[in-house]
């Protein structure tokens, strides 16, 4: 339309769309109002749950659970919301009987979950573990909505036992799990101490004298004995040097008694004719055949054993290899082994005894009563030889065993690094241990104080500050917002039917419009003209309407005095509710309360 509506066109469409609008609206209206009363009332039945701080101070005894209230409702809500908890409460109170036949065991207890509802209660408070301000869940509400209202308070109440139920067992289960671990831990540890304690001591054993504490010892020991050693030096070269004194007493002193020359001229000869002998097999060593001092000493020789003879007489050969002997270790002593002097010495006196043992001379029996030394001066230096090797044996055992024994020690410090090293990783690995076992003794000591306190129910736990009530009227459905809604969505509707009836009709409704499709000259627009029947028709008309209306009017107050409440009680929440909006009301309706 390009010209504006006025208000005689909007009287004109309500005149022309009033049956659709009137049919569409009551229409809608009467749904809702059905719904209202049709949708069968829900009761809910609902207990509030305090949460309770632990009975005895922290500095006391610390509890051995530490999880947010947050975290234990979840996991309690989680068990008491399992399959079989649910079904054993279904079957108790015959729950849900119109959805047996036709839903399956899932969809009810899906349905059961969802009428179950808790919410928690929030404060703000100080965090005792942070010190800071922050939100925490201080109590909760727990709820159930049911058809029945006793069936819906019984179901609450069982729900709230059985989050109290829960909620001490599993506390009382955590701390009695805390302390079996512990305990289990406890009993590991100890095991381990004593492997430790028998592979330490298995260690002490092995490394006996080895170990640090022993280095002290072992380090005044190897001083004591480096010590004793070069006492036991110093004893061994004194005695070396009172042999080499005797030995060379031993090379000035003849060990058989001198003979008168003129008691015996011959023996002066042999022995002078040994001499020789002696000389030209010292000569033999060093000079060859056709020397001449030895073809000197053979001839020199030749000419004596003309006088005496050719044989030999031992104990003449006796006192020259004796002087010989005496006499190398007179200078042996002296100058020592390596001198040139020595060396050769040492030659002659070895080639003699070599000749004189393959020589095989006949012995006369003169000769061999006087072999043994017979010389007492002689006999008491060999004697103090012989005393003085026996010290000096006696004195190279005993450093030979200071030795060893000091080699022992030594090698005992040598090795102290090395067993100090792991000694300590055993004694470290020991100490931990023992330093867990305290520690686990006294968590321990505290997760059992802990537990008993569970028992007690002195700990954390939950009470009912607002146990499940009867309910006295329904929860849902609101069957006034209901009908209000579905007032609101019919005359919605009305307004739209009549909207689009009236943009969907083509005819001419008034004298413009003609004008406008016929563009021909208007003379004159005769109004309707109704008879005297069809006044009477439109009266009893808009009569049954109005009769319709009222009855609708009081059918609907009695369904509210009936399933939602009372209406006197209704009436004065209106009047509350009008007085709060308007204060200037409020003496009025209390004058009207009063003669009312």
């Amino acid at each position: 339309m390009a010209e504006n509506i006025n208000i005689q066109d909007i009287k004109g469409i309500i005149r022309r769309r009033r049956k659709g609008f009137l049919f569409t609206f009551l229409a809608v209206f009467v749904a809702a109002v059905v719904v209202a009363f049709v949708l069968p009332p829900v009761y809910l039945s609902q207990s509030t749950i305090l949460i309770e701080e632990q009975q005895i101070p922290d500095e006391y005894v610390k509890s051995t659970i530490t999880s947010y209230v947050e975290e234990r409702l979840q996991g309690i809500t989680q068990r008491i919301m399992s399959r079989t908890r649910l079904l054993e409460i279904m079957n108790q109170f015959n729950l849900y009987p119109e959805m047996r036949d036709r839903y399956t065991t899932e969809d009810i207890l899906d349905k059961m979950r969802n009428d179950i509802k808790l919410e928690t209660i929030s404060a703000d408070v100080i965090d005792r573990r942070t010190g800071r301000p922050g939100t925490a869940t201080i109590a909760f509400s727990l709820s159930y909505q049911g058809k029945n209202p006793g069936t819906t308070q019984k179901v609450a109440n069982v729900l709230t036992s059985l989050y109290l139920e829960e909620n001490l067992k599993a506390r009382e289960q955590r701390a009695s799990n805390t302390t079996e671990f512990l305990e289990k831990e406890q009993k590991n540890i100890k095991t381990r101490i004593d492997t430790l304690e028998s592979n330490l001591s298995r260690f002490k054993i092995a490394h006996a004298g080895e170990l640090p504490e022993n280095n002290a010892l072992n380090t005044q020991a190897v001083t004591r004995m480096e010590r004793d050693l070069d006492q036991l030096n110093t004893q061994l070269r004194s005695l070396q040097e009172r042999k080499i004194y005797l030995k060379g007493q031993l090379a000035v002193v003849e060990p058989f008694e001198k003979l008168e020359e003129k008691e015996d001229p011959e023996l002066q000869k042999r022995m002078y004719l040994e001499k020789k002998r002696l000389e030209l097999i010292a000569l033999k060593t060093s000079l060859s055949e056709k020397h001449p001092d030895i073809k000197r000493l053979k001839k020199e020789i030749q000419e004596l054993e003309a006088e005496v003879g050719a044989d030999g007489d031992s104990e003449v050969r006796a006192r020259s290899i004796a002087a010989l002997e005496n006499e190398l270790a007179e200078k042996k002593g002296r100058l020592g082994p390596k001198h040139p002097d020595v060396v050769s010495l040492s030659k002659k006196l070895t080639a003699v005894k070599k000749n004189s043992d393959t020589r095989g001379d006949k012995q006369s029996e003169k000769a061999r009563q006087r072999k043994v030394p017979d010389n007492p001066a002689y006999i008491n230096l060999m004697t103090q030889v012989a005393t003085t090797d026996m010290e000096l044996k006696s004195l190279m055992e005993e450093e030979r065993g200071l030795k060893e024994r000091l080699r022992a020690y030594q090698e005992r410090l040598e090795k102290a690094p090395a067993v100090e090293q792991e000694y300590l990783n055993l004694i470290s690995n020991r100490d931990t241990a023992k330093a867990m076992y305290n520690d686990i003794s006294t968590k321990l000591m505290e997760a059992r104080v802990s537990q008993g306190m569970e028992e007690a129910q002195q700990g954390e736990r939950f009470t009912i500050t607002d146990p499940a009530q009867l309910p006295e009227k329904p929860f849902k459905p609101n069957r006034l917002a209901i009908i209000l809604i579905g007032f609101v969505l019919g005359l919605g509707a009305g307004v739209g039917v009549g909207a689009i009836g009236e943009s969907l009709d083509g005819s001419v409704k008034s004298g413009a419009e003609l004008r406008r499709v016929m563009d021909v000259p208007l003379f004159s627009v005769i109004p309707l003209m109704e008879t005297e029947r069809e006044r009477r028709i439109r009266w009893m008309k808009r009569a049954f309407w109005c009769v319709l209306v009222l009855v609708i009017i009081g059918v609907g107050l009695i369904l509210v005095n009936a399933y939602v409440m009372p209406l006197d009680i209704l009436w004065i929440k209106i009047q509350r509710r009008l007085m709060m909006m308007n204060p200037t009301m409020a003496g009025a309706g209390y004058r009207f309360l009063v003669t009312g």
